[in-house]
């Protein structure tokens, strides 16, 4: 159907009666003097249908505003359209999104209530695309917290104030799984977020974060149960310490982020290792060991797949256990308990995945602790300044195996 077929049968979907208190059969209702518009509940999933056709008949429109955005917008004009009993016509169909084609993109600072971190040296502070700094430096009032932090990122090309959110939201999170990431703890006891509510302060260094109560009974209807409640407090993150903001063997991956933020050139490898952090990071947050077995195995996957398009391949767990260790075994007999330790972990990941009833363990913290080490080795190493891209590394493994 064309633009303007679908527009008229969306608004033949529309219905009007004289205002009354009987709304029941509505799903969708707009006022209109003495008269109501409104969807009938049979009509619903047909004027929804018509939407989101509506909204993907145009890639300019689809690409750069949220549904949202144009799901109301075209909903106004069905209703102004229903208010006059007009139908729409060749011409309204030419510039039905004229003032969306038309919109310029810009940019926009995105700021959010950050809780979980701390600064012990400075009010504000620059990592990367990020600027993080204390809630009480700004001009408006973020969070009811007047002790607490901002995180702010910039975002370009934009046309939708919603899609910019998103992407900062989702920004967000990556500063907080390389946080994670550069702690090297895999203790569950980090815990950074964005948005209200905030962790209350309890101290600089420590914050409240929740409190559990549990009965352990032998009968759910004892009169007597033992009971165990315990509030946890953690501490809060230093983000301005060096350790997070300039660690000499991670230093470079801040570098990388912002460069892919501005669309600078990377690497290849320089991409793989951003985004094995990234996975890492977040396998040390999650507190499902499932989770976190999965995004250690994509850490893996990320940093030493390879697709060579070959008839005969190795299969995917031989080939990151045999890179994986090169760039971790410094002998022979620690390359074989390598590659042997890779397997069984990736036969762990292949069983989850595929269903499989394998036990879980915490095996994965070695691994993600064994990953970082790579990713500071292949940051770092003169030895690998050259690889730009995953053949060069694997050209690499194959001829260190064809010599020994």
């Amino acid at each position: 159907m064309s633009l303007q077929e679908l527009l008229n049968h969306s608004l033949s979907l529309i219905q009007k009666e004289k205002t009354s208190g009987n709304s029941m059969t509505h799903a969708k209702s707009w006022f209109n003097k003495d008269e109501t518009l409104y969807l009938s509940k049979d009509n619903i999933e047909q004027f929804n249908l018509a939407l989101e056709q509506i909204y993907i008949i145009n890639e300019n429109i689809y690409t750069k505003f949220t549904r949202q955005k144009i799901y109301k917008f075209i909903e106004d004009e069905l209703v102004n359209k229903k208010k006059i009993d007009e139908k729409f016509n060749e011409q309204d169909e030419k510039n039905f999104f004229t003032l969306f084609e038309q919109q310029k993109p810009y940019k926009r600072y995105i700021i959010a209530p950050i809780s979980g971190i701390r600064l012990d040296n400075v009010n504000k502070i620059n990592i990367s695309i990020f600027e993080i700094g204390k809630s009480n430096q700004l001009k408006s009032i973020l969070s009811n917290d007047t002790d607490g932090y901002y995180i702010a990122v910039q975002i370009d090309n934009i046309y939708d104030d919603l899609i910019a959110i998103e992407e900062a939201k989702n920004k967000f999170l990556d500063f907080i799984r390389l946080i994670v990431f550069l702690s090297g703890r895999n203790d569950k006891k980090i815990l950074i977020k964005t948005g209200l509510p905030s962790y209350p302060s309890m101290s600089h260094e420590q914050m409240y974060v929740e409190t559990s109560s549990y009965h352990i009974t032998e009968n759910i209807q004892d009169n007597f149960p033992s009971s165990q409640m315990n509030s946890i407090y953690l501490e809060k993150i230093p983000v301005d310490n060096p350790f997070f903001c300039k660690h000499e063997n991670f230093i470079k991956l801040w570098d990388i982020y912002e460069k892919k933020h501005f669309g600078k050139n990377i690497s290849k490898m320089e991409t793989r290792l951003l985004n094995a952090s990234i996975a890492i990071g977040e396998s040390a947050l999650s507190k499902n060991i499932k989770n976190s077995i999965i995004y250690t195995s994509m850490a893996f996957e990320i940093l030493f797949s390879f697709d060579e398009g070959s008839l005969f391949q190795k299969s995917i767990g031989d080939r990151l256990a045999d890179t994986f260790a090169f760039i971790v075994a410094k002998d022979k007999e620690t390359r074989l308990n390598a590659i042997k330790s890779v397997k069984e972990f990736y036969r762990l990941r292949s069983a989850l995945v595929h269903g499989g009833n394998r036990k879980m363990n915490n095996d994965y913290i070695i691994f993600n602790g064994f990953l970082s080490s790579v990713i500071s080795e292949l940051l770092n190493n003169e030895k690998y300044k050259n690889i730009k891209n995953i053949d060069s590394l694997y050209t690499m493994v194959k001829e260190a195996q064809n010599s020994y």
